[in-house]
């Protein structure tokens, strides 16, 4: 399959997706958005936890 023929594929997948999504009702973003953030605030807290537990056995 060549380079042209992928992207028109790709393409086309991509309008038939965008036809079938909705957008998302308030709560629903709102909830999402708020997990996300939650998500990215125990990552973070658990990589300085690392980065500080390494820095301290290596000083």
């Amino acid at each position: 399959m060549s380079l042209s023929q992928r992207l028109k594929n790709l393409r086309e997948d991509w309008k038939r997706i965008i036809s079938v999504a909705k957008k998302p009702e308030k709560d629903t973003l709102n909830q999402s958005i708020k997990l996300t953030l939650l998500v990215m605030a125990i990552v973070g807290i658990i990589a300085y936890i690392i980065q500080l537990t390494v820095a301290l056995l290596l000083h």
